[in-house]
């Protein structure tokens, strides 16, 4: 009784911390799409310049998603066959490097998935647009706890609760703005939960899911088939390199298939424009040649994690210098490599369990993004919030469970990272990225260490 009583107490307070982050970015987006508050400042007043170079609170809700789903309601416009309109006096914000006075036509650069989950509400009321948006994210705190509960105890279920729905990214990117990285953090947490069960099939259609809501998932494709290659054929009696193979195109194929399927009927119908629109729309070519000049990372350009030289006043070469690993996406390409040869290391050492493949998770998250060739945006940093949090309780769920003070003092660490992180200027931002991403190798490097002497240890016992 005492044990149901204290549970039933734990439930209270996770649904009070659930309703205070569901007001705040209730409150947040209200605010913002009353008073339409960053179009309406001219690009010469001090706040517009502080909020476009720091917070980055891009009005995508307003201008693209509202707008593609308004059209194809009322104005017939079907994507990637169609051009999108856009009314300038309506985005003011991109007379900042747009021509003025003039609608902007530009390609649906999204995969279609988005399309159609906006859509639906839209059948309703077109301002019930943000309904998949907000819902998405205020399941993605229920999610990380049912994650955690089924590994570990309560108290660290619920601090991975609590560490994602009180964190400041979390609740202003994904909620206030309603951008659609709560779509792609919400699908991808659940493949995830799925590869930690095995369940692969589904962790796969939910990976692809994920992929057809924006294409950036993409880079976690290689890491994920092949530890559920090793992990499938691992668990077996006896294997053979046609078993791995036999698994590799078993999942590869149903990934395959799903994402087909989920680009119909645009991939059959203009295959050219669907593949422009959603990929080389989003991801440049890669060249060896050097890009013509650097620009300046002004309001809506993506930012590269080099760009802080221009503080520097640094000359075109060591722009150049810094940003190879970008723009060849040798970056991108030796990261994939790296992951997959750490994979087959781990598993010929068996060692490769859960937390090292999600080791490899962490890795290619911060490193995809950081070697990005396109660039990236402030908000699709907050897909970064469940992913930490989960880091942090597979590697010290112990101290959680035991040590109330840590859990609070972690807490309030991630939020006081958030907010340092909002309001670093857009050319700073993505050094503290690199520090935290320093800091979680470092961590995962003294672990892994002691999980190979633990197993070197075993092994010796077993000898003699």
């Amino acid at each position: 009784m005492k044990l149901m009583w204290r549970d039933l107490k734990s439930k209270k307070k996770l649904i009070f911390v659930l309703i205070i982050s569901i007001c705040i970015q209730i409150t947040i987006f209200i605010i913002i799409q009353l008073s339409n508050w960053i179009s309406q400042k001219p690009i010469d007043e001090p706040w517009f310049t502080f909020l476009t170079q720091t917070i980055e609170p891009y009005s995508d809700y307003k201008i693209w998603y509202q707008t593609f789903v308004r059209q194809a309601l009322y104005e017939d416009w079907l994507p990637y066959l169609d051009i999108l309109r856009i009314n300038v006096p309506e985005a003011e914000w991109y007379h900042f490097w747009f021509i003025e006075n003039e609608d902007l036509f530009l390609n649906f650069i999204y995969p279609p998935f988005l399309f159609y989950i906006l859509i639906l509400p839209s059948f309703i009321n077109i301002e019930l647009v943000f309904l998949p948006l907000i819902l998405t994210n205020v399941l993605l705190p229920i999610v990380i706890y049912k994650f955690l509960s089924n590994i570990f105890s309560q108290k660290v279920a619920e601090w991975g609760f609590i560490a994602t729905a009180l964190n400041p990214l979390y609740i202003f990117y994904s909620g206030g703005l309603a951008l659609n990285t709560s779509l792609i953090t919400f699908f991808f947490v659940l493949s995830l939960y799925f590869i930690s069960t095995n369940r692969f099939s589904l962790s796969i259609i939910f990976l692809a899911i994920t992929i057809l809501f924006k294409q950036i998932i993409i880079f976690f494709i290689p890491p994920i088939i092949i530890y559920m290659v090793l992990k499938s054929v691992s668990d077996k009696y006896e294997s053979s390199f046609y078993q791995y193979l036999k698994k590799l195109i078993i999942y590869s194929g149903i990934l395959i298939i799903i994402l087909f399927i989920g680009s119909l009927p645009w991939i059959l119908i203009t295959p050219q424009n669907y593949v422009r629109s959603v990929i080389l729309t989003v991801v440049r070519l890669p060249t060896l040649l050097p890009p013509f000049r650097f620009p300046y990372p002004h309001y809506n350009y993506p930012i590269f994690w080099y760009d802080f030289l221009y503080s520097l006043k640094a000359p075109y070469l060591v722009f150049w210098f810094f940003g190879f690993l970008n723009f060849t996406y040798i970056g991108i390409v030796s990261l994939e490599i790296v992951v997959i040869f750490m994979l087959i290391y781990w598993h010929n050492k068996n060692v490769l369990n859960w937390v090292k493949f999600y080791d490899i998770i962490i890795y290619t998250t911060f490193l995809s993004y950081l070697f990005f060739p396109r660039g990236v945006y402030k908000y699709y940093f907050s897909f970064y919030v469940p992913l930490v949090v989960l880091w942090i309780c597979f590697h010290f769920g112990y101290r959680l469970s035991n040590n109330k003070s840590k859990g609070t003092n972690w807490i309030l660490i991630i939020v006081l990272i958030s907010i340092i992180f909002m309001l670093l200027p857009r050319i700073y931002y993505l050094i503290l990225i690199w520090g935290v991403f320093f800091y979680i190798l470092k961590k995962n490097r003294f672990l892994t260490k002691k999980l190979f002497n633990s197993a070197s240890i075993e092994k010796n016992s077993i000898i003699f």
